[in-house]
């Protein structure tokens, strides 16, 4: 650790100067710097004597234990540093150290040559010796040193990495690290202060032979001002003291003649090793340091000011001559020059190491310096003693605090020897030197010493003041400052550890270790100063300002970073910020000044000197060992950091670039480094966003511009970058703002903000000219990154992902013939879209990156790539600009290596002058949250102490809420192969059909890939009409009817079809080959357009044995189809047929028996032929006429073929189909008439099933409101339609080109009256009359069939009706029946009027047993005409209980009962009736023998009736 040269123990640190000579390397100088910081503490007990009588005064013998403690620098003091010797001897450099790389010199091949000699001669033929070139430079480097440096006391060169072998005198070796010892540079070190001590003993005689020594002079009267604007406010009467100094005049200058005849006459050795040998006794006059009358050194060492070496002169002369004269100097002056020189020689024993007899020196002669009121020498003597008895404490030493440390006559109490088990003496030398043994004694001293420093601190400035006062010694205030910010970190470090004065304090103290601040109590018997007490003190130090301060820049800099040192350790850091602030401005005048002499005196521009002097002049090195420009760089940029922390200017960490492993090569496990990089990320936002929430944005923001002007005049390239970027980071918005929002705007004016990044620019130019590595920032924007996304590629290359079962339901789909469009064909479905997002190993994907810039200039994107984790992703990089203020969209794209799971965590960006690393993506808003209590910002960051008490759980604040950032999860699947559409064999891709025209062409396939097969293909269609369907089956109200053929129609009208072969079902397409499929197009209505999905894949494995999931690729095939219309059906008729009409043609006779439906569908009953074998006449005509109208649409003509299906027996299985044909002309509707039988279904109230699996339900709640007899009707005709539609076939063919199709009958429709044509009662009602019991009397009497409903009776004859009751339902049932005779074409008063007309046995209205399905039952009913007349037989049967209470009465059929929906709506249509289609005719004769006679009767009757 650097030593710190505002210690308190600065006094006793030797000084050293090191500089190289020769050819060293900036690395090996400071390697070689380093190895001898490492010993730059050396004990007296190893350094040897030096053995000549007359140089034993600083003899180690004296006092082994000693240390001398160096303090090895590589700068040569300031003058103003150089004036204060030698009141201050410390601070010129005593030994002056060349180091040189024994490397470079090459001295080991000349060694191995063997022609070195004893004093590095190369002997010669002849007998000459000329020295070897690598000898004669370090001679010649040596006396250098001695020219440049007169001053010092010894002058040495160090030849590291060499071997011992001879070398010139004043030049000694140290091997290299690895041919060393650990005590090999100690010994270099020891041998160097035996020297050194050597040497300070002729020097210190030669003080001691003078009379008096001067005190330090100031340069200008200001000065004084200076100090006393400094001096706490009950010190300002010391500044109206000033008035009487301009009239004190200096004493009268003397001849130097003098001094140097009495000094010439001490025997002194010189420095150099060379005059020491060639002259051990020749006499020199004391060295230069001693008095400053020499003069300077003509090359490095810096003069000295004119005004103080005149002022020291003059005082020399007159001390001399006023001593030596006649009249002589009174006795009071006598002691004062010696108190002052003994003084002196007290701080050469301090530095020295001999520190009993420098306290032996000081404590008289600052005796002395107090008897004679010398308050200066005084003061300073006080100050040597206290640095002697730290040291003492610090080697662990015991002893007796002086007397003179007591302020007047006060003397230590009695109460403190007691406890320091002390004993007191008399004898100067007993005051210490001896190693403590009892631990509680020397803990005692250390107390009792540590609380007297407030007081002798004090005492000690006070003294300083009151010779400023006073006398004519006035203290410059470069020695005064200095002085107080040492006693201010003195008593700052006894403060901060509670008042103790242990081995902790005393290290840091004296080798500026580490020191951890102490948390015990303090102790009531120490003395301590308050923490505003000790910051008046360090204020005592504040320099006057520059323009009426004598203190140069590097001085008053110094001062003022030592008090803003101690106000740091103080905790005052709003003052120590006020400190540094002053310190900025006082640095920033002088650097741009000193930059613009540069350039003036190299004849370049300033930014060019000075940048060429930086680089030019490297690795100079410093206490620590590092390099002078590392030192300069880090020392600077760790100054402006400290200035920017204590304006609430935080730091922030840099976050360093992911890095990829070859580019393509990245960590396989995911959220590894980029959870690290978003951590920091966050913790950014967080930081910077709290940093701008607190404090004053305008003083920040004018630090900052400090900032950057400082290191502009340096100039540091990457300082200016560094702040440059922080003024716009502190002036941003800090915020990621929402795409509607527009607070994102920085406080920075926009003239500042491009001047800011005109800056960057010019800073990076200037430095790529002047071939410096490119400095770099950290971005000023934490949310650069504020959406990734993948970019969705064409469909043709877009992958979709499946699940095993759909592939199962698809390959059950392609094998039926007849596919049912209803079953779920999860690859048409195109709203089931992809739910993650997927990429192709090996192939190329496109990222949707948007970028945010919301400041108001251009930032420069030098490269930009994707971040990716868990798998290998090789992206590329782009080179972009975002615009000013807005966001700003890109596309970047990558290539994943392998198959797996891949994450995009963020881009890795390098902006032009930031360096690069990898920015997270920030999608949603975020803003922080005010913190209230400002727990989280600025200083409340810094740790405080806590007292014991507290509550740990009520300490931890919870930290604010940051933002959070967004992964893209991606999916990468294996290699999948790619295909295209080799040939169609439709020209264009378009075809033209004819309504119900069915067409097939090809499709021919290609694999375009080159490595991976196709072993998955499946087709699937879509098409206009498809569309329409389904947006009409969506619809909430259609009745059961509409919604059946809506689904008919998409179920058995479907537009294209796939021609399956069985090599289709095995297909494999290999790398570059192809297949050929075979499409089926049918022409309908409506359709304009449709589409081939071709959905394929590469499963690698069989179709078993998926797991999971699988991909597919879809290509899509557009066609475009033209339908034109050709056969429309226009209208349909159902017409009955009477009752006595009679086919003559039985081949006509066409029977509808046979089951053709599909199970679901209502069978008809069994209707047996014409005539029935056990009724021979029935009294309903088996057929009615069917009528179609039908139009040519085409303007061609068309053939049309009508076929009808029927089974002649239901046993057989022969088909008979009758076929009809016709040709219609272009534009002509004929209409054609089809006989069709009449049909029955037993079932035709059942419910109207549905196509569509989804809708198969059990209970399907009708969502239209109709009644019963409503609901009934629209199922009967349901039902019927579908049956006849059933049987009917029609077709049309154009003979000129062979076109054929089919005709569409569903627009078929059938009313009430239709059906009622068409259908047959479930129970069919019958009559026949017959004589009652034949009478041998009446054997002519007979009864006579007119047709199968008319029949002619006799009167006054026994007859008898016949009611059969045919069950053509499946249900049973029990019949009511009514029998109604009465006269015909008769109102209903008179037709009712039987009473004398007609006889009836029995009642007419009767309750029959039940009737089974399909049987009969025959009712006879007795009854006589009595008068002649027509008379018709009407009968009803109404059903005594309803089928669905006769169904629930039989109990234990085993029968589930049906609940359907259906069934409940026909039990509310109550019991059912059916009627005789046609009443039963009789036509009632008188029997007479006359035949005439009866015909003409009958004709009149007749006439009657008409």
């Amino acid at each position: 650790m650097s030593l710190d040269p505002l210690s308190i123990v600065t006094p006793a640190r030797l000084r050293v100067l090191l500089v190289p000579v020769g050819n060293v390397r900036q690395s090996r100088f400071t390697s070689f710097v380093e190895r001898l910081q490492q010993v730059n503490v050396v004990r007296l007990g190893d350094v040897s004597p030096d053995s000549r009588p007359h140089r034993t005064m600083f003899s180690p013998l004296a006092f082994p234990e000693g240390r001398v403690l160096y303090d090895l620098s590589t700068s040569f003091p300031q003058p103003s540093h150089l004036a204060l010797t030698p009141f201050e001897v410390y601070r010129e450099p005593l030994v002056v150290l060349g180091i040189t790389d024994g490397l470079q010199l090459k001295l080991e091949q000349v060694q191995r040559a063997g022609r070195v000699q004893e004093n590095g001669a190369e002997s010669r033929f002849g007998g000459e010796r000329r020295e070897v070139p690598a000898f004669e430079s370090l001679s010649r480097g040596l006396g250098d040193l001695s020219q440049e440096y007169p001053k010092a006391l010894v002058h040495q060169v160090l030849v590291f990495d060499h071997e011992e072998f001879p070398l010139p005198h004043g030049v000694y070796p140290v091997p290299s690290p690895a041919k060393s010892r650990t005590t090999t540079v100690k010994t270099v070190m020891c041998d160097m202060t035996s020297r050194l001590l050597g040497e300070m003993a002729p020097y210190a005689k030669s003080l001691q032979a003078l009379p008096s020594l001067d005190s330090p002079r100031v340069s200008s009267e200001p000065t004084f001002n200076g100090i006393a604007s400094a001096l706490p406010p009950h010190m300002g009467h010391l500044s109206r003291a000033s008035s009487g100094l301009h009239s004190r005049s200096s004493s009268p200058a003397g001849e130097r003649s003098d001094l140097a005849r009495i000094t010439s006459e001490l025997d002194l050795r010189p420095s150099t090793p060379d005059s020491r040998a060639t002259s051990p006794k020749r006499t020199q006059t004391p060295p230069s340091t001693t008095n400053g009358l020499a003069g300077a050194s003509a090359t490095k060492s810096p003069p000295r000011e004119p005004g103080v070496e005149r002022a020291r002169t003059e005082s020399r002369d007159r001390n001399f001559t006023n001593s030596f004269g006649a009249g002589g100097l009174g006795e009071r002056e006598i002691n004062k020059g010696k108190g002052r020189v003994g003084i002196v020689i007290g701080a050469m024993y301090l530095l020295a190491g001999r520190w009993p007899d420098a306290v032996k020196e000081l404590v008289q002669s600052a005796t002395i310096a107090r008897a004679s009121s010398d308050y200066l020498w005084h003061a300073k003597a006080l100050d040597y003693t206290l640095v002697c008895l730290l040291m003492f404490a610090w080697a662990e030493m015991d002893f007796r605090i002086p007397d003179i440390f007591y302020p007047g006559p006060e003397k230590p109490s009695s109460s403190l020897s007691k406890s320091s088990k002390h004993k007191q003496s008399d004898s100067l030398a007993e005051i210490g030197g001896r190693k403590s043994l009892d631990p509680e004694n020397r803990a005692a001293i250390l107390q009792s010493l540590a609380s007297l420093l407030s007081d002798l601190t004090n005492n000690i400035l006070n003294l300083y003041s009151r010779a400023w006062t006073f006398t004519e010694d006035k203290l410059p205030p470069l020695a005064f400052s200095q002085s107080a910010i040492r006693f201010a970190k003195l008593l700052s470090v006894i403060h901060l550890s509670a008042g103790k004065l242990d081995d902790n304090v005393l290290r840091h103290l004296v080798l500026n270790t580490k020191f951890s601040k102490t948390e015990t109590e303090w102790l009531d018997a120490v003395n301590l100063s308050t923490k505003p007490e000790l910051a008046a003190l360090a204020f005592r130090a504040y320099p006057s300002p520059l323009p009426n301060s004598s203190l140069s820049i590097a001085d008053h800099t110094m001062v003022l970073a030592g008090i803003a040192s101690v106000l740091s350790e103080l905790g005052y850091h709003r003052k120590k910020a006020i400190i540094l602030k002053e310190l900025m401005s006082t640095l920033l005048p002088a650097l741009v000044q000193a930059r613009k002499d540069g350039a003036a005196e190299m004849g370049v521009h300033p930014a060019a000197s000075l940048a060429s002097l930086n680089a030019s002049v490297r690795a100079v090195p410093s206490q620590n060992g590092s390099s002078t420009s590392d030192d300069s760089e880090q020392g600077m940029r760790h100054f402006l950091s400290l200035v920017c922390q204590a304006y609430g200017i935080l730091p922030l960490e840099p976050i360093g670039t992911v890095k990829h492993e070859g580019r393509d090569k990245q960590s396989a496990k995911p959220n590894s480094k980029q959870t690290e990089a978003n951590e920091a990320s966050i913790a950014r936002a967080i930081q910077q966003a709290s940093i701008n929430a607190i404090g004053s944005q305008e003083l920040k923001i004018e630090i900052l511009r400090s900032c950057i002007s400082l290191c502009e005049a340096l100039p540091d390239f990457g300082g200016a970058l560094q702040y440059s970027a922080e003024l716009l980071r502190a002036g941003g918005s800090s915020i990621a703002p929402g795409p509607d929002s527009s607070d994102g705007s920085p406080d920075l004016p926009i003239e500042e903000q491009i001047r800011l990044a005109n800056n960057i620019s010019r800073t990076l130019s200037a430095a790529r000219h002047l071939g410096l590595q490119h400095p770099e920032a950290d971005y000023w924007d934490e949310f650069l990154v504020r959406g990734i996304e993948v970019v969705e590629t064409n469909q043709s290359r877009a992958l979709v992902s499946h699940a095993k079962p759909e592939l199962e339901v698809v390959e059950t789909i392609e094998a039926k013939k007849e596919k049912n469009p209803f079953i779920y064909n999860p690859f048409l479905q195109q709203s089931s879209a992809v739910a993650e997002s997927l990429l192709v190993a090996q192939e190329e994907a496109f990222f949707r990156v948007t970028l945010q810039n919301l400041y108001d200039f251009d930032v420069v994107i030098e490269h930009i790539e994707l971040q990716s984790d868990g798998l290998p992703f090789k992206g590329s990089r782009e080179t972009t600009l975002i615009g000013p203020y807005r966001t700003q969209t890109i596309f970047l794209s990558g290539t994943p290596q392998e198959a797996g799971s891949l994450f995009i965590s963020g881009c890795t960006v390098k902006v032009k002058g930031c360096r690069e690393r990898m920015f997270p993506t920030f999608t949603e808003p975020w803003a922080l949250k005010p913190d209230i209590k400002g727990r989280h910002v600025g200083l409340a960051q810094n740790p405080r102490p806590t007292s014991t008490a507290s509550d740990p759980v009520k300490s931890n604040n919870p930290f604010p809420k940051g933002p959070t950032t967004t992964t893209l999860a991606l999916k990468v699947t294996g290699e999948q192969p790619h295909i295209s559409l080799k040939s169609i064999s439709l020209p264009q891709s378009a075809i033209t059909l004819l309504d119900g025209e069915m067409r097939t062409f090809t499709v021919t396939l290609q694999n375009t890939s080159q490595t991976v097969p196709m072993d998955l293909v499946l087709l699937s269609f879509n098409d206009s009409t498809a569309s329409q369907l389904q947006i009409a089956l969506a619809s909430k109200d259609l009745s059961p009817v509409e919604l059946y053929e809506l689904e008919f129609a998409s179920a058995h009208k479907q537009s294209f079809r796939r021609h399956r072969q069985d090599r289709d079902r095995e297909l494999m397409i290999k790398p570059g080959g192809e297949a050929t499929f075979e499409i089926e197009v049918l022409g309908k209505p409506q359709l304009s357009h449709g589409t081939i999905q071709v959905d394929y894949g590469y499963l690698g494995i069989p179709k078993t044995d998926i797991k999971d999931r699988f991909y597919t690729r879809q290509l899509v095939i557009p066609l475009t189809v033209t339908v034109n219309a050709s056969i429309s059906l226009v209208r349909n008729d159902v017409v009955s047929l009477p009752s006595d009409y009679a086919r003559r043609n039985e081949q006509a006779i066409i029977d509808l028996d046979a089951p053709l439906l599909e199970p679901n569908h209502p069978t008809p009953t069994s209707t047996p032929s014409y005539p029935p074998k056990d009724h021979s006449h029935s009294p309903s005509s088996p057929e009615c006429l069917l009528l179609i109208d039908l139009r040519n649409c085409w303007p061609s003509t068309l053939t049309i073929s009508i076929e009808l299906q029927s089974l002649n027996n239901p046993t057989l299985p022969d088909t008979r189909t009758k076929t009809q044909s016709l040709t219609l002309h272009p534009g002509k509707i004929q209409r054609v008439p089809i006989f069709v039988p009449r049909l029955h279904l037993p079932n035709a109230h059942d419910p109207i099933p549905s196509l569509n699996p989804r809708n198969a339900r059990q209970f399907v709640v009708s969502s239209t409101k109709s009644t019963p007899e409503a609901e009934r009707a629209m199922r009967e005709a349901f039902w019927y339609r579908e049956v006849l539609l059933s049987r009917l076939h029609a077709t049309w063919k154009e003979e000129s080109t062979g076109r054929g199709g089919e005709v569409e009958l569903r627009g078929l429709r059938l009313t009430p009256r239709m059906i009622s044509a068409l259908k047959l009662e479930d129970l069919e009602i019958s009559m026949a009359v017959s004589l009652a019991e034949p009478h041998p009397s009446f054997a002519s009497t007979q009864v006579e069939r007119l047709d199968p409903i008319s029949f002619t009776v006799p009167t006054q004859t026994f007859l008898s009706i016949t009611t059969t009751l045919h069950n053509r339902s499946t249900t049973p049932i029990h019949p009511l029946l009514r029998l109604q005779p009465s006269l015909a074409n008769q109102p209903p008063g008179i037709a009712l009027d039987l009473s004398r007309r007609l006889l009836v046995n029995g009642v007419l209205q009767r309750a029959l047993d039940v009737i089974p399905p399909g049987e009969e039952a025959k009712i006879e009913t007795g009854f006589v005409v009595l008068s002649r007349g027509r008379y018709e037989w009407g009968a009803t049967v109404e059903e005594v209980r309803s089928h669905s209470t006769g169904k629930g009465d039989a109990k234990g059929d085993g029968k589930r009962e049906r609940a359907a929906t259906g069934e409940r709506v026909l039990e509310a249509g109550g019991r059912r009736e059916w009627h005789a289609e046609q009443p039963c005719m009789v036509v009632a004769e008188d029997m007479d023998e006359d035949e005439d006679g009866e015909e003409g009767e009958e004709g009149e009757e007749v006439e009657d009736d008409v």
